[in-house]
């Protein structure tokens, strides 16, 4: 399995590697994953840096990843399966081809977390979720963005009341 149930944490093990919340940045780039996959950097100004990597085999999916660090340590994973006959640009886009996208990123998830969807909405935008006690995987389809995408959300620890 892919992302481990108890926990949230994203296991490529052809790579030797282990995806997980608050993984130092130091972590991540010692990692085979890391050092054969590393594609882009961006930082957008605000504390955040994004990491993209060229996308990997997964159980018949090519997938790629988007890591976002806050400061030094993991805060967001994002994810999606890419095909030949997906856009490659403007030119090529429509809603079709992206909905296509949507959908094969749901049957993808499915079938790594080897559980049905807990919900799924058709509003505001098409998505697909599924819980479980330390957070949600989620897929959804942004005509906003003119894009699909998957994900995972960790729950925020408990925060002590200030008084």
């Amino acid at each position: 399995m892919l992302i481990n149930s108890e926990n949230g944490v994203i296991e490529l093990k052809t790579f030797n590697t282990q995806l997980y919340r608050r993984m130092s940045l130091d972590q991540l780039k010692q990692t085979d994953f890391y050092k054969e996959k590393y594609h882009n950097f961006q930082d957008v100004k605000t504390g955040y840096f994004w990491y993209y990597f060229h996308p990997i085999e997964i159980t018949g999916y090519q997938v790629s990843f988007g890591l976002c660090f806050f400061g030094d340590q993991l805060d967001t994973i994002h994810m999606n399966t890419w095909e030949n006959g997906d856009a490659k640009d403007w030119n090529e886009w429509t809603e079709e081809k992206e909905m296509n996208v949507f959908h094969r990123n749901n049957t993808f998830l499915t079938r790594i977390l080897e559980i049905l969807p807990t919900q799924k909405k058709k509003k505001p935008y098409p998505s697909c979720t599924f819980n479980f006690p330390w957070g949600n995987v989620w897929s959804v389809y942004d005509p906003r963005s003119a894009s699909s995408l998957m994900g995972i959300n960790f729950n925020e620890e408990e925060k002590t009341n200030k008084k």
